[in-house]
């Protein structure tokens, strides 16, 4: 993409220079059987996020454990069963008609083996990191996303050390991963505290105390700015208490959040039999998609109100620039997607780019900065809001009407239909605009009586 279409872009994470504020979230690995993978492959998917307008690169997630370290854990963690063979996964698209695309699904083996980690990390993920190096331009820092295992501090600062000593620019601890509650035991594990070495995700993610134990001591072992991306399993207000832990332990930023933990549909015509092609069972998943932005608004406009001084990454359900633009208004410095690009391709990061530059242009914005966090001053207690009850009423266009009676066929009694048309009464409307956000030709809106 060419510079001059970045231009009042920039902005910063953390003191990391970022020439635009969108980005890709980090995805484990491109989707190729892992034999015939190599980090000259991925490190070329990575690029082109680049050429395409992203700002920063996230790295796959990733870990690395020396082998004495694994050998010391192995003794002390809760014994499993690992997956044998190659890793295994499937995507699913869930929509329904009439209501149009609501996300995607991700079925994935995560428990394999820890043995041999910190190889893998030399010659996949600090060989992607050198060729990044080498080949991004300067002001597209690099994002490492930390993967440890368990509720073991250790095996996350190992993590973090390798790749800092490898060379990026922020660390990220990937305590969101909705796909771990798939794992077998995991509610036990989540309750108990004891875990296994394998992924723990949301069930280490969703838990303030063993976010802050790990957070500080990643902070202590590494020299670069630190933060954690966070669980969409994390409600509010409970999202405010571990915004304030994981600050008080000394991260940065925050990204809010993962993909959640959900499960597919089962088949209603066949006995509920697994919906997903050539698997024998139904798992619980990682799901996304445009659903998940009211959580992740939700939890960046918390820590933004509540929590200030810790920076925010908008993540989940971002698959518009408009809603990027929605996100970092409600508190986020940069913003990531990733359904999005499943959907939509790398056009989605260009189409995002000209959105922005024409947007801030239309709005006499001179930078990113000057509408970076406006929309909080609006976000208020509800009992403080003006409704104007009384005062507000539907008025229907009789020109768009089309007499579908969808207005007045649910739980309305101010709507009805006249002469195929529908009609208000006036003095029975409260205002709600109900009819306003269900009218398919967009016929009704609000007025004030006055």
């Amino acid at each position: 993409m060419a510079k001059d279409e970045l231009t009042g872009l920039e902005t910063t994470l953390v003191g990391a220079k970022m020439r635009a504020p969108v980005g890709v979230g980090s995805v484990g690995q491109p989707f190729i059987d892992l034999r015939r993978l190599t980090p000259e492959m991925h490190a070329d998917v990575l690029l082109k996020h680049v050429q395409a307008g992203a700002g920063f690169i996230c790295l796959p997630g990733t870990t690395h454990i020396p082998d004495e370290l694994l050998a010391e854990l192995l003794k002390k963690a809760k014994p499993f069963n690992y997956t044998r063979g190659l890793p295994g996964g499937r995507h699913m698209r869930i929509e329904t008609p009439g209501f149009g695309l609501e996300g995607w699904l991700l079925a994935t083996s995560l428990a394999f083996s820890p043995k041999g980690s910190s190889k893998q990390f030399l010659w996949q993920t600090a060989s992607i990191i050198e060729i990044l190096k080498q080949e991004k331009p300067r002001d597209v820092p690099l994002i490492a996303n930390v993967v440890g295992l368990g509720a073991f501090p250790e095996t996350y600062v190992s993590t973090a050390k390798a790749c800092e000593t490898a060379g990026v620019d922020l660390v990220e601890i990937n305590v969101g991963c909705g796909a771990a509650a798939a794992l077998e035991g995991a509610e036990d594990s989540y309750s108990g505290e004891e875990f296994p070495l394998y992924i723990g995700g949301s069930l280490i993610g969703d838990r303030p105390e063993l976010v802050e134990r790990i957070t500080r001591e990643v902070v202590r072992a590494v020299g670069i700015p630190v933060g954690v991306k966070v669980s969409a399993e994390t409600g509010f207000p409970r999202i405010v208490e571990l915004a304030r832990r994981i600050k008080d332990a000394g991260a940065k930023f925050m990204n809010c959040c993962h993909a959640a933990t959900t499960i597919a549909p089962p088949d209603i015509y066949h006995g509920g039999k697994p919906k997903w092609p050539f698997m024998n069972g139904n798992p619980f998943v990682a799901g996304s998609g445009n659903w998940l932005r009211m959580i992740s608004y939700k939890q960046v406009t918390a820590i933004a109100k509540f929590v200030p001084g810790i920076e925010l990454v908008a993540c989940g359900g971002l698959v518009t620039p408009e809603h990027m633009v929605e996100a970092m208004m409600l508190g986020a410095r940069v913003t990531q997607t990733a359904t999005g690009i499943m959907f939509e391709g790398r056009s989605l990061l260009r189409r995002s780019v000209r959105f922005l530059t024409n947007y801030m242009e239309q709005q006499g914005y001179r930078s990113v900065e000057d509408f970076i966090g406006s929309g909080l001053e609006y976000v208020m207690p509800v009992n403080k809001i003006d409704f104007q009850a009384g005062k507000i009423f539907a008025s229907i266009d009789a020109a768009k009407c089309t007499g579908c009676g969808r207005c007045t066929q649910h739980f309305c009694l101010a709507t009805y239909l006249d002469d195929g048309i529908a009609k208000v009464k006036v003095d029975d409307c409260m205002g709600c605009g109900a009819c306003v956000a269900i009218c398919p030709e967009a016929a009704v809106t609000l007025k004030n009586r006055t």
